[in-house]
């Protein structure tokens, strides 16, 4: 995924995505894992009338992920969600991340659609949580393809990359794609789906997930 970002929030966000420095007595650990089988993909955009603030939500599922290596996790999520939200008028600026191992979904065996029903819990990694209600849909229109796609999420404890290589057919997307906000003026409803972007549906996914987590002494 390529984030798109208007050039009024391009310095928020590259301010934002610089991951801190840690010490040299930082411990770090890898898990991996591998992607295969069906996946789903979307990308979304909300933006205030006024300009000031920004999100941008992607939503990505892998029918199969199964752990190769590292420290175990405890049910790897099969879907996951990365929201950016910044904020030009107030400076406030974050990113939130997460996924579940349970949910709804349906891909045609030709990939012409697909939906997915979810209920994801994201978090920064340091107290700003949320939870993200989804209930996508993909209807394709573009014939299918040979795609690798690579994918980089963090919170304040974990980086988290996906390679996949799998063939799939590009698709319009919409919600309804729903959460609610601690931003600084409180609580807030976010309708995240409010203006689609690019979305794919795949099949004979072939991947890996990498997740290196970060342990401050």
């Amino acid at each position: 995924m390529n984030r798109k970002i208007g050039s009024v929030f391009t310095a928020l966000a590259l301010a934002f995505v610089m991951i801190p420095a840690r010490s040299a007595n930082a411990k770090i650990t890898i898990s991996t894992f591998r992607l295969h089988d069906h996946s789903l993909i979307a990308d979304f955009e909300d933006a205030s009338d006024d300009g000031c603030f920004v999100t941008q939500t992607n939503v990505r599922f892998t029918e199969s992920v199964t752990q190769i290596g590292g420290p175990p996790i405890i049910g790897p999520p099969t879907t996951q969600i990365d929201l950016f939200y910044a904020n030009a008028c107030t400076g406030e600026f974050f990113e939130l991340t997460g996924g579940t191992t349970t949910q709804t979904f349906h891909i045609a065996n030709d990939l012409s659609s697909a939906t997915l029903v979810a209920t994801v819990p994201i978090t920064d990694g340091i107290g700003n949580n949320a939870t993200v209600n989804v209930n996508v849909r993909w209807t394709a229109n573009a014939p299918t393809q040979r795609v690798v796609n690579t994918t980089v999420t963090h919170d304040a404890n974990t980086i988290t990359v996906d390679h996949i290589n799998f063939q799939t057919r590009a698709a319009l997307v919409q919600g309804p794609l729903t959460t609610v906000l601690n931003v600084q003026g409180g609580p807030t409803t976010f309708d995240l789906a409010r203006f689609p972007e690019d979305g794919q549906l795949g099949q004979d996914a072939e991947g890996t997930r990498t997740v290196t987590f970060l342990h401050a002494h």
